[in-house]
């Protein structure tokens, strides 16, 4: 059993319906952050023992939600962490289900390897949450990952190939708005690098509103 699957979402509900619906494999907790206002706060998907759909006043950002379904859920050994725009296919879903999973950052064998990804509750120990400074979204992947390698903790680049709509959510009316905040994200995330920060860097009022989609 999965202990935990953590979905963000921001639009297009019927991507989020169409993922629940390719679940074959046993869920415990399921924690959809509802950025959007789009989910129904009723849902319960009989493969999960218990749904919690959290509904946010405003976009969190994809840092920012990934940190609250682990912060929400802090007693789990490890997190499964989804867009709302994957599929699964039959069988694919257990494989990130295996006896390590405490202990490394499990990737998708899809483009991008984020799409869907296990994280352990060893990794959260030795590397912290992902940099909620970079909003809403882009980099903080890869920022991630650079922390990961320089913290010595095994990344699986695995071959569990699920199907995943990219850039879905931009195709919603975020076209416009990501032009502005990538290359804003980039450089923060490049500077991060160049300077050797490790850290998870911090939440900022003035990049939260400077950077915003809402």
């Amino acid at each position: 059993m999965i202990p935990c699957m953590v979905v963000p979402i921001l639009n297009r509900p019927e991507l989020l319906d169409r993922m629940l619906s390719s679940v074959d494999h046993p869920v415990d907790t399921l924690v959809i952050i509802d950025n959007g206002g789009v989910v129904d706060p009723s849902l319960n998907p009989q493969w999960a023992s218990r749904t919690h759909v959290l509904t946010m006043p405003s976009n969190l950002g994809v840092a920012t939600s990934w940190n609250l379904g682990i912060k929400s859920t802090p007693f789990a050994p490890w997190w499964l962490i989804v867009n709302s725009d994957v599929t699964w296919r039959s069988g694919l879903l257990a494989r990130f289900d295996t006896g390590d999973a405490r202990e490394v950052l499990r990737l998708s064998g899809c483009i991008p390897p984020w799409c869907a990804f296990g994280i352990g509750e060893d990794v959260v120990n030795s590397v912290g949450l992902f940099d909620e400074a970079i909003h809403p979204a882009y980099f903080e992947d890869t920022d991630y990952e650079r922390r990961c390698k320089a913290a010595g903790v095994p990344i699986h680049l695995s071959g569990i190939t699920v199907d995943h709509d990219n850039s879905s959510t931009l195709d919603g009316g975020y076209h416009d708005a990501n032009a502005r905040t990538y290359a804003e994200n980039r450089a923060y995330s490049m500077s991060k690098s160049y300077r050797g920060d490790m850290s998870e860097g911090r939440w900022s009022l003035k990049r939260r509103r400077d950077l915003s989609w809402d």
